[in-house]
C-alpha cells in the first residue's frame, strides 16, 4: 500500500493502488466524526422546529375555524 497526501487537505493520505482516501491520525478522525455528528444533530433539530411550525399552523386554523362558528 503506497499512500501519498491528498492537495490542500493535509489530514487526509491516498492509497495509490486502491484509490481510497484515508484519514492520517487520530485527531482528524474524531474531529470529522464530531462534525457529522453535530451536523446530523442540527439536521434532527431543524425537522424537528419545522414539524412544530406545522403543528402550530394547523392549531391556529382550527382555532379560527372555532371562532368563526
Amino acid at each position: 500500500m503506497k499512500l501519498v497526501e491528498v492537495k490542500d487537505t493535509p489530514e487526509l493520505v491516498k492509497d495509490v493502488e486502491s484509490g481510497g482516501i484515508y484519514f492520517n491520525d487520530d485527531m482528524a478522525i474524531r474531529k470529522h466524526n464530531s462534525s457529522r455528528v453535530r451536523k446530523e444533530s442540527n439536521n434532527k433539530m431543524q425537522g424537528e422546529i419545522d414539524q412544530l411550525k406545522n403543528d402550530i399552523g394547523d392549531i391556529k386554523s382550527m382555532l379560527e375555524k372555532l371562532i368563526n362558528k
